[in-house]
């Protein structure tokens, strides 16, 4: 028997609204009931996480910023952090105003961008439920608030092609102390090489007195692939990119067909 089961929330959990589906949350009740400790892994920041443990019902740790971040499951708790080096940092979001890449600073659990009007903030607003401010050039605002050693992720926003362009440019500049991958084809995100979902993952089981061998994970973005590696049994889910589904033991249904409480089923059920 299975005695953890990881979940990424967009893309895998929630469907294309964003929503936690019936089939889904009943599954989930399921384990609950049996035991089972039900971890939330997300590259979002830990408050944004809450409104979905609170749905289900969890109390367990969540694994925020791709695993830059543990907390307790409210987010008020921080439990382990890992930051992006400062100096990374500043150029990063130095280069992203000189090339106008619409940029989200993630700082514990509030969120700092350059300008709500811009449409590229329409896209990302729909992803987050917590605190965001507006704060004109990034860069200036972090500067004068002294913040540079305590920015847990990045977050670049805009179509793929362009936002591929500038994961290379990351990657040739900061291949060791980085990790720049998509979460979703419109959203880059970058946060320190030291943090993963794998890692934060092997943490929290390890606190848990079990091993890997525990452990079951599904997910859909590159994020998630650390995590998919660790696990026992690692599952993409059908709309995974294809280098997830490489990595992966099984392949889901989609997130809009339910595929959480399908896997559910064949590791739990059958």
């Amino acid at each position: 028997m299975y005695e953890i089961l990881a979940l990424d929330l967009d893309g895998t959990l929630l469907n294309e609204e964003h929503k936690l589906s019936e089939k889904n949350k009943e599954e989930l009740a399921k384990l609950k009931e049996e035991g089972v400790r039900i971890i939330l892994a997300s590259g979002r920041e830990p408050t944004s996480i809450l409104p979905y443990s609170r749905k289900l019902g969890l109390e367990e740790m969540v694994i925020g910023f791709n695993g830059g971040i543990i907390s307790d499951y409210t987010g008020e708790e921080i439990i382990y952090e890992e930051n992006i080096d400062s100096e990374i940092a500043k150029d990063i979001i130095k280069t992203c105003e000189k090339k106008d890449i619409y940029n989200v600073v993630f700082i514990r659990n509030t969120l700092y961008v350059s300008n709500k009007k811009d449409k590229r903030f329409e896209i990302f607003r729909n992803y987050s439920t917590s605190k965001i401010e507006e704060v004109g050039s990034l860069y200036n605002f972090i500067e004068k608030n002294n913040m540079w050693n305590i920015i847990g992720k990045l977050l670049q926003c805009g179509e793929n092609e362009f936002l591929s362009i500038f994961k290379k440019e990351l990657e040739r500049k900061y291949s060791e102390e980085i990790s720049a991958q998509f979460s979703l084809p419109c959203f880059l995100e970058v946060y320190s090489s030291k943090a993963s979902k794998g890692k934060a993952l092997n943490r929290i089981t390890k606190s848990y007195n079990l091993n890997r061998e525990s452990v079951v994970a599904i997910g859909d973005g590159e994020n998630d692939i650390s995590m998919i590696e660790y696990a026992k049994v690692g599952i993409a889910m059908e709309n995974a990119l294809d280098r997830v589904k490489e990595k992966s033991d099984f392949i889901t249904l989609s997130n809009s067909d339910d595929g959480v409480s399908h896997a559910i089923k064949k590791y739990w059920r059958d």
